[in-house]
């Protein structure tokens, strides 16, 4: 998360689908992956506006609980600031996380999106998480390794008002 675009439409985005979660009974935490340099302030100023807890160094969690990875431009290859891997959001599954998401705007402008999006969820699929994706302007990559939670997590966003043919499962 870059701090010269705290507030934009992407962010709006962020705290509708942490809001649903949230309403679904799970405490929402955010790995903010920031790039720039953040006061406290501006950091406490994000994590309200989008309604999620930042992570305070646990490892292990417990109870109803989901991630949001927020990079600027979103799942890449390989790790680096502006991008998060498969494997890192296996990895918060494996720490006990019910839900891990991501914002994700990293396609290849010359290639498909929607073959570059079924890609992404293969290699989900082969870490054994389950995923599908919300489809817009601002996508963004959900995952699980509940197919059942997926499920629970799609209905009651079809249910919030968003159109079913936004999403994109394998």
């Amino acid at each position: 998360m870059n701090s010269q675009y705290f507030g934009d439409s992407f962010d709006i985005v962020k705290r509708f689908f942490i809001g649903n979660i949230r309403e679904m009974g799970y405490q929402v935490f955010v790995d903010p992956m920031f790039t720039d340099e953040w006061n406290e302030l501006g950091k406490n100023k994000f994590y309200d506006f989008i309604g999620a807890v930042p992570l305070k160094g646990l490892t292990t969690y417990s109870g109803k609980t989901a991630i949001f990875l927020d990079p600027d431009t979103g799942i890449g290859r390989n790790p680096t600031k502006q991008h998060a891997t498969i494997g890192k959001i296996v990895n918060y599954l494996q720490q006990g996380h019910a839900i891990a998401f991501s914002f994700d705007q990293s396609f290849s402008r010359g290639g498909d999106a929607l073959e570059q999006m079924d890609k992404k969820l293969s290699l989900l699929k082969k870490e054994g998480a389950a995923g599908f994706y919300y489809d817009s302007h601002a996508c963004f990559l959900f995952s699980s390794k509940s197919p059942e939670v997926l499920e629970n997590l799609k209905l009651h966003l079809v249910t919030a008002g968003l159109p079913e043919k936004r999403f994109i499962n394998q």
